[in-house]
């Protein structure tokens, strides 16, 4: 991913973006070797690799370097790819879940781009005899006020794990005694850790939070949910 997109909201000179770039490119050589190799090679010196470092909301050129290289030139050991793009934790749980669909009321939840699988699930659900509702309010407890339903499970799509709405869910539901299911890209993101079901689907673009370049992550998020249909339908009415 380009640093230009990681760091938008800082302003960077093009020799900023090279020094990004050539940490990218190696951040292990630029670790063994130090910041004086890394300053000549970008024809730069330490002090202003320090400063870039500062002006990037780091502690210092470690950090920084540090940040590059487990979450932009490694993966972020990333439980999925693009052959296997999703991943279900716990694994071990999903028998149960596909056997409480045929008994649960789902409410589902998702907000901006996410909406749109939202409503596909839902939608899904429907014509399959699921018992669900939509909801597009950000605030769970505004729904919870105007409406006298009481569901069994929540399911909420968020690409980042992160988004405030996605949150907000999550609180305020603690203690409510409703399993938690989520469709998300990062499976170390509050929303993964919360779920009691998490679908973590590749999001190869996890640093692009306005979704502006082009990304898998909703198309496989349908197909992650498909491969969930067809493992009902086994599981339930032998194979189809």
């Amino acid at each position: 991913m380009d640093p230009q997109i990681i760091f938008r909201d800082a302003k960077l000179s093009k020799i900023d973006i090279t020094v990004l770039r050539c940490i990218q490119d190696d951040p292990e050589r630029c670790l063994r070797e130090g910041i004086r190799s890394v300053a000549t090679r970008c024809y730069s010196n330490p002090s202003s690799l320090v400063r870039l470092a500062k002006k990037l909301n780091f502690s210092g050129w470690l950090e920084l370097v540090y940040f590059i290289k487990f979450n932009i030139t490694m993966p972020k050991l990333d439980v999925t790819n693009d052959i296997d793009f999703m991943n279900i934790q716990p694994a071990e749980g999903l028998p149960s879940l596909l056997e409480r669909l045929k008994h649960e009321r789902v409410l589902i939840h998702g907000s901006g781009f996410s909406q749109l699988i939202a409503q596909y699930i839902y939608n899904k659900f429907l014509v399959t005899g699921v018992n669900a509702s939509l909801a597009l309010w950000p605030d769970y407890e505004i729904l919870e006020q105007k409406s006298a339903l009481k569901f069994d499970s929540i399911w909420i799509v968020s690409k980042s794990g992160r988004s405030s709405s996605a949150l907000n869910w999550v609180n305020a539901i603690k203690g409510k005694g409703m399993n938690l299911v989520c469709f998300t890209g990062d499976y170390q993101s509050p929303l993964a850790q919360a779920a009691d079901t998490a679908f973590i689907i590749h999001d190869p673009q996890k640093f692009d939070d306005d979704i502006y370049w082009s990304n898998p992550f909703f198309g496989y998020c349908i197909l992650g949910f498909e491969h969930l249909l067809k493992l009902w339908f086994m599981q339930n009415n032998g194979a189809r």
